[in-house]
């Protein structure tokens, strides 16, 4: 099952009024395109967008209850709607992977593998830094939903279609970022920003008269290629929901 980023908010994301960047891609190139998802009866039935967006509000309004049970005053509700504009992009399962190794290896002062193989289990160096060296961290905790708050926050609750999830802070995750690229790379802006053009997946395919040629069959990726690409795909969400107030999601 695939990975994508999402930035926007939860309405326009349970409205289904988003696209993924292979649907765009597939869409301007005249691609027949079919989304798989882990829960398809979900997305049955589906609410009309004003009922989502009342459902929603609701689900806000409870999360901050619950928040000032638990003594945390100051939560801010972020604008939740169907229209606000939206970023995504995909990094994968592989490439958060090799993010998640690289910073992990680094920590407990090992050598990281310089490849990483297609569809692989997490290194066991990830739950071992998990554990020992990044402990509160929400990336290698395996957290989805970062909602838009300037303060660190990390607890467990619902989603506001009842399933049970873990959350945390686009705080958070702007910090985990911060640090990463510190520790590995110490990169600018610019050259961050570039990752997502210069690396990640090996071109397997190319698009000739609206079909796909097959090249090669790639099963092995260079490792910090994958983490680079998938840390500038992070470093552009969080940079969009900080200028738009918007959650972040890991959609698969």
């Amino acid at each position: 099952m695939g990975m994508d980023i999402y930035a926007g908010t939860f309405v326009r994301y349970y409205a289904k009024n988003w696209k993924t960047i292979s649907q765009q891609f597939c869409e301007q190139n005249g691609i027949a395109y079919n989304v798989i998802r882990a829960n398809p009866e979900e997305y049955e039935n589906q609410a009309s967008p004003e009922e989502i967006t009342e459902g929603v509000h609701y689900w806000q309004n409870r999360m901050t209850e619950m928040l000032e049970s638990h003594d945390i005053h100051g939560f801010e509700l972020w604008e939740e709607n169907n229209e606000k504009e939206y970023y995504t992009d995909k990094p994968d399962w592989d490439a958060l992977g090799a993010l998640l190794l690289m910073v992990s290896a680094k920590v407990l002062d090992r050598d990281c593998p310089a490849e990483y193989e297609k569809n692989m289990e997490f290194h066991p160096y990830i739950k071992e830094a998990a554990a020992e060296k990044l402990d509160g961290w929400s990336l290698p905790a395996g957290i989805c939903h970062f909602i838009p708050q300037n303060e660190y926050l990390m607890f467990d609750w619902v989603l506001a279609n009842g399933k049970e999830a873990s959350f945390a802070a686009t705080a958070n995750l702007k910090a985990e970022l911060d640090t990463i690229n510190e520790i590995l790379w110490n990169a600018d802006e610019n050259m961050i920003l570039g990752w997502t053009e210069t690396e990640g997946y090996p071109v397997d395919a190319v698009l000739q008269n609206g079909k796909y040629q097959r090249l090669q069959e790639n099963t092995v990726y260079n490792t910090e290629s994958l983490a680079k690409f998938c840390f500038s795909i992070l470093y552009r969400a969080v940079q969009f929901s900080f200028e738009n107030n918007v959650p972040v999601i890991f959609d698969y």
